[in-house]
């Protein structure tokens, strides 16, 4: 798929669309609108739209190059085939996860600070024969960045509210 800004953007308000439209049985003008949106934001290789498809907590975008699912809200859970080597803290309330053809992100809530998060996901990622290749600390944020083979997998972690914020992003370069 081409990378853009549309992308982003697009990912950004389908996300909240998502959120506000859990659970209706038809489409909404908005998940209608953002669906549009996207597939002229996005291309594939050969410059071809996307077909886009919001529903049911769900965005699906499809091009030739692959296929992206993007859910959010109470339907989001790890995918079932998300790396088994890339540790999750048990008890995280996912709050978004994203499959592509390149890998996966998670975003998450915890009841943890960023110092210990870090501290465990060292130690688990290392266990699992993950190479730490940065780190970067201020304080109540963090990052972390590992490589194994030809994946790679990137971990910030943030104070929010009550809670700390995880994103992970798992990356392939097959």
């Amino acid at each position: 798929m081409k990378k853009s800004s549309g992308v982003a953007l697009g990912v950004l308000v389908c996300s909240a669309v998502l959120v506000s439209g859990c659970g209706k049985a038809k489409k909404s003008i908005s998940e209608k609108i953002a669906e549009k949106a996207i597939e002229m934001n996005m291309k594939d290789a050969d410059g071809n739209s996307a077909k886009v498809d919001i529903s049911k907590g769900t965005m699906t975008i499809k091009t030739k190059d692959g296929e992206t699912a993007v859910v959010s809200g109470d339907g989001a859970s790890v995918p079932a085939d998300f790396p088994k080597d890339v540790y999750i803290v048990k008890g995280a309330k996912i709050q978004m996860s994203m499959k592509t053809p390149d890998g996966y992100m998670l975003n998450m809530q915890v009841e943890q600070s960023a110092a210990k998060l870090a501290e465990t996901y060292e130690t688990e990622l290392k266990a699992q024969g993950w190479k730490q290749e940065g780190s970067f600390d201020m304080g109540e944020t963090r990052s972390l960045s590992y490589k194994k083979d030809e994946r790679q997998v990137a971990i910030v972690m943030g104070k929010s509210d009550a809670a700390t914020t995880v994103m992970i992003t798992v990356t392939d370069k097959k």
